[in-house]
C-alpha cells in the first residue's frame, strides 16, 4: 500500500510486520481506516474519535478518562495522533489502564514533519521522551524504530506540497533511493540521518 508520503509508507511497512489477536482499540481512527488490514492476526477493532462525523465506534476526547473498563483490550493503536493531543500524558496513562497485562501499545508519531492540523498540532517527541513516558506508565519491551532517514527524504517530505501529483511518486522514489545509497556508502551520512528521522514507530508491552 504505497502513498505519496515517505513517513506513511514506513509506518504501513512496520504495521504489516505485526500480528495482533483479540481486541484492539484504535485511538484517532475511523471505520474506514485502511491500515487495520495491514496487521496480521484475528482481531476485532474498536475505533475512537473526537467527533462522530469521522465515522467511528466510540466518541470521546482521549485527553479525558476513557469510558472503558480496565484491562479490556489486547492492543491499543494510535497512528499519528499524539502530536495533536495537548494532554498526551493522559493518553498513555489510560492506554495502560485499558490494556490487558502483556497487551501491546502500538503507535507512530512524526518528528521532522511540517505543522499540520486535525485540529491542532502541539508536539514532536524524541526517542528519549517516548521511552521515558512509556516506562513511567508501566510499559516494558519498548521498541522504537526510526522512519524516513536522510536529508533527501526530509526535503521531499517538507516540500511535497509543491510537486504536481503526477510527479510526487517520482520525486519520492528519487529521495528514498539517494538516502539509501548514501547511507550504504557513508557512515557519517548514516549518523547524520539517524538524528533527523521523519518519525518514530513504537511498540511496547504493558507490564
Amino acid at each position: 500500500m504505497k502513498t505519496y508520503s515517505i513517513i506513511r509508507d514506513g509506518e504501513y511497512e512496520k504495521l504489516s510486520t505485526l500480528t495482533v489477536n483479540g481486541t484492539m482499540l484504535d485511538l484517532g481512527g475511523n471505520l474506514n481506516s485502511d491500515y487495520h488490514d495491514l496487521i496480521k492476526g484475528k482481531h476485532a477493532v474498536t475505533t475512537v474519535n473526537i467527533t462522530e462525523e469521522y465515522g467511528c465506534d466510540m466518541v470521546f476526547d482521549i485527553q479525558d478518562p476513557f469510558p472503558i473498563e480496565s484491562e479490556k483490550f489486547d492492543a491499543v493503536l494510535s497512528m499519528n495522533v499524539l502530536e495533536h493531543v495537548y494532554g498526551f500524558d493522559n493518553v498513555v496513562l489510560e492506554t495502560s489502564r485499558v490494556l490487558k497485562k502483556g497487551g501491546t501499545f502500538i503507535f507512530a508519531v512524526p518528528f521532522m514533519h511540517h505543522i499540520h492540523g486535525s485540529p491542532d498540532d502541539y508536539f514532536r517527541y524524541t526517542r528519549s521522551a517516548i521511552e521515558k513516558m512509556l516506562k513511567e506508565h508501566d510499559f516494558r519491551d519498548i521498541e522504537i524504530q526510526e522512519i524516513g532517514l536522510g536529508l533527501f527524504s526530509l526535503f521531499y517530505q517538507s516540500s511535497a506540497g509543491m510537486f504536481p501529483t503526477f510527479l510526487k511518486i517520482v520525486f519520492k522514489n528519487i529521495a528514498v533511493g539517494l538516502d539509501s545509497l548514501l547511507g550504504k556508502l557513508s557512515k557519517r551520512y548514516r549518523n547524520v540521518a539517524k538524528r533527523i528521522p521523519l518519525g518514530y514507530f513504537v511498540t511496547a508491552k504493558k507490564s
